[in-house]
């Protein structure tokens, strides 16, 4: 039979699968920091001592470690008050939980306009980096991208991503933007690279970014003896990616939809980019 504790998990877990409709991985990484924290609960009870504790016990392991726990603890004791369960002053609410310092860099909004502005003179380049940036693709999903994986519907489009492993995901995009992809045939990914054997290849978008990137920062230097302050690009088309992770994270985005959308197998993946429900707001818009 099961004690108060376990129920509370047991609950708050089926509500993430059934309610939120979370992954299978992130519930399964739910639990198994849940039934460590039950410990702590059943000695002490759901109070702060018990939650001190927990935290001071676990203050050796990576920050990115503690910072998922924190994360994971904070939501199941939010969901108890929520509910009525428990009562009283939410001391879990500021429980500080530092970026571990391997945060994947991004670029700035300075560094973007920029890049992109020498990136825009090649309209291919523009598409394809912008996939990187928009919607959070590797290099290899957008080379492999063809015509029938856009699903256009009357107001917006998806995208059938081919990611890692052979896993697919949908991505919800705005109905302008998959218009604009898909009247490129002559230059963009599609029909043409079928037919033409000089097809891109993940060096190719490599290198080309790089020239991008080395032209830019002749730019910003020109830029900074003029008075700017901009730091030079340092980086290769993942830090795209990475942009874009940090774009939705700082859109409201939860840890789970942003997992979902960059394609990620466990959101211990994605917790480096953590800073805080169902994926539905227009990718490219954000």
């Amino acid at each position: 039979m099961l004690n108060n504790t376990e129920k509370y998990i047991e609950e708050f877990l089926s509500h993430l699968k059934y309610i939120k409709r979370r992954a299978d991985s992130t519930i399964k990484e739910y639990r198994k920091i849940l039934n460590s924290y039950k410990a702590y609960i059943d000695e002490m009870g759901i109070n702060k001592i018990a939650f001190l504790k927990y935290l001071e016990d676990n203050s050796k392991l990576s920050k990115r470690t503690i910072r998922l726990r924190v994360v994971v603890i904070r939501s199941f004791l939010n969901y108890l008050y929520e509910n009525q369960y428990i009562d009283g002053i939410q001391y879990w609410k500021d429980a500080y939980t530092e970026s571990p310092n391997q945060v994947p860099k991004g670029l700035t909004e300075d560094q973007l306009e920029i890049i992109f502005k020498h990136i825009s003179k090649n309209e291919y380049d523009k598409n394809f980096f912008g996939l990187l940036l928009k919607i959070g693709l590797r290099i290899s999903e957008a080379l492999n991208l063809k015509r029938e994986n856009f699903i256009v519907h009357k107001n917006y489009a998806e995208i059938i991503v081919n990611g890692k492993g052979s896993k697919e995901r949908i991505l919800k995009i705005s109905f302008d933007y998959a218009k604009n992809i898909l009247s490129l045939t002559d230059t963009f990914i599609f029909d043409k690279l079928l037919k033409n054997k000089n097809v891109p290849t993940s060096r190719t978008m490599q290198r080309r970014f790089k020239k991008y990137v080395q032209i830019s920062n002749e730019e910003i230097k020109k830029m900074n003896e003029n008075g700017a302050n901009i730091n030079l690009i340092n980086a290769t088309p993942h830090a795209l990616r990475h942009t874009c992770a940090k774009k939705l994270l700082n859109s409201g985005k939860n840890i789970e939809e942003v997992r979902y959308i960059l394609g990620h197998t466990s959101i211990q993946t994605t917790g480096i980019y953590l800073r805080s429900e169902q994926h539905t707001s227009l990718l490219d818009e954000i």
